[in-house]
């Protein structure tokens, strides 16, 4: 009878904490005035509704926002909370917790982005659990207020779905200090395709775009900058109606653009040096790029609609390029400075730290190519005004938060 009931106290103990929250993370919707609060529970929730607390003074959360639930399966049974908070100050910091009446989370906070104030966003792909140098540097860059949002541009946790997605709940936890804190942005690279992207579909909350509003592309404005994340791996997986869609609300989306600088981000990249001769070739990244007589080519759309600057990761490593067009290089005086480009400045930043690494010695570099690095790290993108944004390689492995490869762009 002691054994039964202790068992009978281990299986309540298990049922509890499996409906306790966890893996917090926080996303822009689109609207200056919002923030998208998103976290799991493992177990469903008993007749009672999922809500986030918040306030401006953290002993008095007095406000309350009910969250709708999303029951998904990818071998095991998750449950994904979401809400929006509306009409928020702009600098104003808000503390909150989520959770229900079996329980809440901890306190966090973040501040509403002030949209006339200069925007630090850290930008990477391929960070994983396993060699994931940057998680700690991102970290402590979150809480010495050096960033303002991080943008993951795919291949994420390495992978979301392992272990029947285990891996991807153990990543969301690792990364909440940062994404429980400033907004943590998504889209899908090559690890996330899995049963037609159901992790990166249910566990993030990203911009709807009004196509299919499933996390896997988006855009939002940021003061006077546009930003743009596509799924580059609609061509790589031959999925030629998501693709065309795609490119037709890119269009669109493109034409009634009327910020100042316009940022694109993918997850493969358009070019790069590579092992050989002619660089980075491989055809299902340069489908993206060029298009064929069922795919729409993306190069000469974002060229046309002056694209500022295109981010992509996919290969471990980091690489900085000349503005480029048709494989062509607009050089000019000052490669750290370029002024007036007539063609996208690319940038290759996938070497946050995953299972593989690569630097300058694994490449032949390319005639575009101006700045390739060995180390681990993200880039740290500024937009400063109206006429200036900057990035530079925040280096997350050999001399931390060492910044190198600083590059301004100009416009005026």
């Amino acid at each position: 009878m002691l054994v039964l009931g202790l068992l009978h106290m281990l299986l309540a103990t298990l049922s509890q904490a499996s409906v306790l929250p966890e893996q917090v993370h926080i996303s822009l919707s689109g609207k200056p005035d919002e923030m998208i609060i998103t976290w799991l529970t493992l177990e469903k929730l008993s007749k009672n509704y999922p809500f986030v607390s918040y306030g401006t003074n953290p002993g008095q959360l007095i406000m309350t926002a009910k969250a709708t639930t999303t029951e998904w399966k990818h071998k095991i049974k998750r449950y994904t909370h979401r809400t929006t908070l509306k009409h928020l100050e702009p600098g104003v910091k808000y503390y909150y917790n989520v959770g229900s009446s079996e329980g809440v989370s901890n306190v966090f906070w973040f501040t509403q982005p002030d949209q006339y104030k200069p925007l630090r966003a850290a930008v990477f792909g391929d960070l994983s659990v396993l060699n994931g140098y940057s998680i700690e540097p991102l970290i402590a860059a979150t809480h010495n207020n050096e960033i303002d949002i991080a943008i993951h541009i795919g291949d994420i946790a390495y992978n979301l779905h392992t272990n029947n997605g285990t891996l991807g709940d153990e990543y969301m936890k690792t990364i909440e200090p940062i994404a429980a804190y400033i907004p943590y942005m998504v889209f899908p690279g090559n690890h996330e395709t899995k049963k037609d992207f159901i992790e990166i579909i249910n566990r993030f909350t990203m911009p709807k775009n009004g196509v299919y509003d499933n996390n896997l592309f988006w855009s939002f404005d940021y003061g006077n900058t546009h930003f743009v994340g596509l799924n580059s791996e609609y061509y790589a997986e031959q999925l030629e109606d998501e693709a065309n869609a795609q490119y037709k609300w890119l269009k669109n989306d493109l034409e009634k653009n009327k910020s100042r600088w316009t940022i694109v981000m993918l997850h493969r990249p358009m070019y790069c040096s590579s092992e050989t001769e002619d660089g980075c070739n491989d055809p299902q990244d340069t489908l993206a790029r060029d298009g064929d007589k069922h795919f729409p080519g993306l190069e000469k759309l974002l060229n046309e609609h002056h694209v500022d600057m295109i981010l992509y990761g996919h290969k471990h490593t980091y690489e900085r390029m000349w503005p480029i067009y048709k494989g062509t290089a607009f050089k000019s005086e000052n490669p750290n400075h370029i002024r007036n480009p007539s063609a996208p400045v690319f940038i290759l930043t996938g070497s946050a730290g995953c299972h593989s690494h690569s630097g300058p010695q694994d490449s032949i570099p390319q005639d575009f190519s101006i700045t390739r690095l060995g180390n681990y790290g993200y880039s740290l993108l500024q937009i400063h005004n109206s006429t200036h944004i900057s990035t530079q390689f925040v280096d997350t492995s050999e001399n931390i938060g060492k910044h190198l490869d600083e590059f301004y762009l100009e416009k005026n």
